[in-house]
């Protein structure tokens, strides 16, 4: 849909992303305003898991969006080095569904959750924030007309069975897509895959998901369950996001359990002149001669080996 180049503003030397659409996607059913509503759709949303987008304009009659220009790597990029540790895995999911969350109470649906278009920063952001769910040029905004309607708008692997049989899309859509997502970082690969397209249309439509646990028997199983849940055919039938936070909350603290102290819980004890009040007054004489050679006989160890160490 679009190239991305790396740029810096002649003037002032400020560093952005600019994001250029490909000539071939333009037409009457895909027009410049199409492509430059991203723009408006992100300051819906609003969120710092959100790239922002400062300027918009066209060059050589393609636009294109001057953005944050960010640092890491891709989700997509980390998944093929190697499988993720799971901890940071349930971490990574709980940053999305924070993000989603604000989006879909702003009446905008992502449309295209996948792998690739989740970022993790090299550093943390504004909030300890490492993750950035880009590219919403294919979002749904609820309350206005749906110019890719007809079209199915997404990443097959990770479409919601609403979304390629042309049925209302709903917030329920991200959550099919974040379970596809969640099955590639937690147990190894997508929930369904095929030799061909209409094969793995047939499969999110009509097929059950394999159950996780065949995939990570150790699994908790709140999570399992609410896994399978969120690949419900009937949108109805997926669990909010809040369900889905408290279910992998639950896994985090199974994953990594808050480790013990040394620290021990003492009594607290009376005060001085209180101990000193309970004792008769011939064993209170009796107990400050104590003290004081005790004390005497700390400064000669001190001074003996302060004499030793010289």
């Amino acid at each position: 849909m679009a190239a991305v180049y790396a740029v810096a503003h002649t003037g002032f030397g400020k560093r952005a992303a600019l994001k250029l659409a490909h000539r071939s996607i333009l037409g009457p059913d895909f027009t410049p305003s199409t492509f430059l509503r991203e723009a408006r759709i992100v300051h819906l949303v609003d969120h710092p898991g959100v790239p922002d987008v400062f300027a918009t304009g066209t060059f050589d009659a393609r636009p294109y969006l001057a953005m944050e220009r960010l640092s890491g790597t891709t989700l997509g990029d980390l998944v093929d080095a190697g499988p993720l540790e799971r901890g940071e895995a349930v971490a990574i999911l709980l940053e999305l569904c924070d993000v989603l969350a604000v989006s879909h109470a702003a009446g905008v649906v992502h449309r295209d959750l996948k792998l690739d278009n989740v970022f993790i920063q090299s550093t943390p952001g504004a909030g300890n924030r490492r993750v950035k769910l880009l590219d919403w040029g294919v979002a749904r905004v609820l309350w206005e007309d749906d110019p890719l309607h007809g079209m199915i708008a997404g990443t097959l692997a990770y479409v919601a069975p609403e979304q390629v049989l042309g049925d209302e899309i709903t917030p329920a859509a991200d959550v099919y897509s974040l379970a596809v997502l969640a099955y590639y970082v937690l147990l190894g690969g997508p929930p369904f895959s095929a030799q061909t397209d209409l094969e793995l249309v047939r499969k999110h439509v009509h097929e059950a998901p394999p159950a996780p646990a065949t995939l990570w028997p150790e699994i908790p199983a709140e999570l399992a369950s609410i896994l399978v849940a969120m690949l419900a055919k009937d949108p109805a039938r997926r669990p909010s996001l809040d369900a889905v936070v408290g279910a992998l909350q639950g896994t985090r603290r199974q994953l990594d359990p808050p480790r013990r102290g040394w620290l021990a819980i003492v009594p607290a004890r009376p005060p001085l002149d209180v101990l000193c009040r309970s004792i008769p007054v011939e064993l209170q004489r009796h107990r400050g001669i104590g003290m004081l050679l005790a004390a005497i006989v700390a400064l000669a160890i001190v001074s003996a080996a302060a004499m030793i160490t010289s």
